[in-house]
């Protein structure tokens, strides 16, 4: 529970990957400075976008296998001096990645069980499988 007069910040993308990756000799100081002085009572604040961000440049910029990629936001997720903008729907969507759906799709659907929504279209199939989304253009 975060105490009152507590100060919450932000924390973009760019400032947890050079913590995460270390890959930057100028900036990792700063990263490491800043996120290792958050408390319980003072945390971090990561967004959905974020954690899509971060999970992008790891897969895609990176080519981290899947698993690795998951390991580091379960890492963020799992760490008491950060908090979420949507907490429940980032576990559910770690839950689906890990089972193997997408973790941006998996985000997006833990934010339509968030709000109840009845069912969501895609083209895109491996969504549809993994999801249970109605694929549009399919007779099936």
């Amino acid at each position: 529970m975060i105490g009152l007069g507590a100060q919450l910040i932000g924390i973009d993308t760019n400032v947890i990957l050079r913590y995460v990756l270390r890959d930057d000799p100028g900036q990792y100081p700063a990263a490491a400075q800043f996120i290792e002085s958050l408390t319980r009572d003072s945390p971090g604040v990561i967004t959905q976008v974020t954690l899509a961000e971060i999970y992008w440049v790891l897969s895609r910029g990176r080519r981290m296998p899947k698993d690795d990629c998951l390991t580091v936001i379960r890492g963020l997720v799992e760490a008491e001096v950060l908090e979420f903008d949507d907490g429940e729907s980032v576990v559910r969507a770690l839950t689906l990645a890990e089972e193997g759906a997408d973790f941006a799709d998996a985000l997006i659907q833990g934010a339509f069980e968030l709000f109840g929504v009845d069912g969501v279209v895609t083209f895109d199939r491996h969504a549809s499988e993994q999801l249970g989304w109605r694929l549009l253009g399919s007779t099936a």
